[in-house]
């Protein structure tokens, strides 16, 4: 009865996550208590590291001494978020923190600083960083490596550039998920913080790997076509000036009326409901998801990363009932591997764009409640809501490759094969 007894609990500890979150007024006790329940939502396991969602009025340096004078010296990741996730409950002003613990599974983390120098270049030092850390752990044995994780200041627009850097490195259809770090807005940097290192144009990662670790990834977004297909004619970086033989700005008032304005406060409403998609090279009638984040008098619209001419677009409408059809989408393609194993995940990490939320409104509880049903009361639900996500479209096991997107949820399941 011993022997069985100690073997149980050598398996709970293999991959273990503690979650914990505190909104107090000053940071420094938010870090603080938010670690304290973390560590009590852990056990008896020793924390290898730490990630941290902190809202983005919070100083994050405080944010980060707060949480290491309860968890000592401790691998730390703090990041600036727009509002935070843990199990069904979404909050703004609050740091949520998750602690992971074990001996089956193998990490990495790296950060890289002034990104918006080179967006390519960090994208491809920050992913070898990643892996030559993993390989010295692993020794060697790059096979072991299942996903990577990275969080990245919206200091820049070549977003494409930093994954492509990442992509040459890691493979182009290799597991990456993440997300832009903002403030208020889009393009206006949040902080990016490793072990108390960081600015607001910086970027981090985790690499994780281990042989019986189980990894699913499931992306959608719920946005479905509206207006006819058009052929950006002109852009200039994140400018598009003109659609064919249209300017954008008409090109949205075909459909939404002729009266449409500018400078109207309904302009990000209408943005929201209406973004532009961006078709898929090489798949016809898929798109990603792109929000016009300012309309110019001229009729262009500017976006928050580069848009190349000779893309196919397209006009696009959301709802809540399909926005919602999505994340069921997205949680069965993370889930799978699971079920294949006939096992539950040990932690998901949800990464949803801000337009989501504020689509779904009161529904978004709906959103979250749909997953936690999905999962065993023990799997551990955390996550942070962004302006840019990165991420597949559809599912890991479909071999499809990652992309920076907006307007999307990614779904990322993490937990072990039985023993």
């Amino acid at each position: 009865m011993t022997v069985f007894k100690l073997e149980i609990k050598i398996l709970a500890m293999a991959f273990r996550v503690g979650i914990g979150s505190a909104s107090e007024d000053n940071p420094f006790f938010s870090g603080k208590f938010s670690a304290l329940k973390a560590l009590n939502s852990l056990g008896v396991d020793v924390p290898e590291f730490g990630l941290a969602f902190s809202y983005h009025e919070y100083p994050v340096y405080q944010v980060y001494d707060g949480i290491k004078s309860s968890v000592g010296e401790k691998n730390l990741i703090v990041v600036n978020s727009q509002s935070n996730i843990l199990g069904v409950v979404n909050k703004k002003r609050c740091v949520n923190l998750a602690l992971f613990a074990g001996h089956s599974f193998h990490y990495a983390i790296t950060l890289v600083n002034n990104v918006r120098n080179n967006p390519y270049l960090g994208g491809h030092h920050l992913a070898w960083g990643l892996l030559n850390i993993l390989e010295t752990k692993t020794k060697g044995k790059e096979s072991l490596k299942k996903v990577a994780i990275v969080f990245v200041s919206d200091s820049f627009i070549e977003k494409n550039e930093f994954l492509k850097g990442m992509q040459e490195v890691l493979g182009l259809k290799f597991p990456i998920v993440g997300g832009t770090i903002s403030t208020f807005t889009p393009l206006k940097p949040g902080n990016v913080t490793f072990n108390r290192e960081g600015i607001n144009d910086s970027a981090v990662g985790i690499l994780l790997g281990g042989e019986n670790l189980i990894v699913g990834i499931g992306g959608d977004h719920g946005w479905i076509p509206l207006g006819l297909p058009k052929r950006i004619k002109k852009s200039d970086k994140n400018r598009i000036q003109d659609l064919e033989d249209i300017t954008p700005l008409k090109y949205y008032s075909k459909y939404l009326g002729s009266n449409l304005s500018i400078i109207s406060d309904e302009t990000k409403t209408i943005s929201t409901i209406y973004p532009l998609g961006v078709e898929l090279e090489n798949e016809k009638d898929k798109y990603i998801i792109r929000f016009p984040r300012n309309f110019e008098p001229g009729g262009s619209m500017i976006f928050d990363c580069v848009e190349n001419e000779g893309e196919n677009v397209r006009l696009m409408m959301g709802n809540r009932e399909e926005l919602l059809q999505a994340t069921q989408r997205a949680l069965s393609k993370a889930l799978q591997p699971f079920e294949e194993e006939n096992t539950l995940p040990v932690f998901i990490l949800l990464i949803s764009a801000v337009e989501r939320k504020e689509l779904l409104g009161i529904d978004v509880s709906q959103e979250l409640s749909m997953i936690r049903k999905k999962v065993s009361e023990h799997t551990k639900i955390f996550g942070f809501y962004t302006y840019g996500q990165v991420g597949p479209l559809g599912g890991t096991q479909d071999l499809r490759p990652m992309y920076y997107q907006n307007g999307a949820i990614i779904i990322l399941a993490i937990g072990l094969r039985k023993t």
